[in-house]
């Protein structure tokens, strides 16, 4: 019980005084950090940082509990225009997107600018300098559509050994709940969380790269 009042505790802390927003109100937060706990000492990835709360949620966990590990942040904050965003929101136009100044000033408020590593990139191509990073988990907030959160999943399944979650999965992405729901069905993942729109997946077998030669036919 310990770790879900601690998460909750860091993850309002963050919703209440982030620079910008975090996404759908921070209400993965929670859950997310408890992930990232219950995954121990390592790295962590995500993608889709915003302005940053949910890196520096997980990155202020990290350092709460004193597991060494960076929070790896991939995103290109390419100008978005509000059709990728939750069609029941109501976002104000200039909190649609982050900036990488505002993720780097938020880590420093929040004392972990250390711990928070960004990749100015698109996610696909994997980008290059994290091909053979591995990590602990791993957390899928990027590109919404299509094929996206899929090969999100395949890119960062080949590198991740305990979890991996999605956000937004619900009946507003198909995309994402398709993808969330084929990675189960590979049998080298098995759900382990599911709450509102958050879902994460536990990894049952360690064989690292049956994945790799489907995403590179794809």
């Amino acid at each position: 019980m310990y770790i879900f009042e601690k998460a909750f505790q860091i993850a309002t802390t963050v919703v209440k005084n982030i620079e910008g927003r975090a996404a759908d109100g921070g209400g993965s937060l929670p859950y997310l950090i408890s992930m990232a706990i219950a995954a121990g000492p390592g790295d962590h990835c995500e993608i889709g940082t915003l302005f940053g709360a949910s890196a520096i949620s997980v990155a202020m966990a990290k350092k709460e509990w004193g597991f060494p590990g960076k929070v790896y942040c991939i995103d290109p904050y390419i100008p978005r225009d509000g059709v990728a965003t939750n069609p029941k929101a109501d976002i104000a136009p200039e909190l649609l997107g982050g900036t990488p100044e505002s993720l780097a000033a938020n880590a420093v408020k929040f004392g972990v600018h250390d711990r928070i590593v960004l990749m100015h990139a698109k996610s696909q191509p994997f980008p290059p300098p994290l091909i053979n990073n591995r990590f602990v988990s791993a957390y899928i907030d990027g590109d919404h559509l299509g094929s996206m959160p899929w090969w999100d999943f395949l890119e960062l399944s080949r590198r991740t050994d305990h979890y991996i979650a999605f956000d937004n999965f619900e009946d507003s992405y198909p995309a994402v709940v398709a993808a969330g729901l084929r990675a189960i069905t590979t049998g080298d993942w098995a759900l382990f969380y599911k709450n509102t729109s958050f879902v994460a997946l536990r990894k049952t077998n360690p064989s690292p790269d049956r994945f790799g030669q489907e995403r590179e036919q794809v």
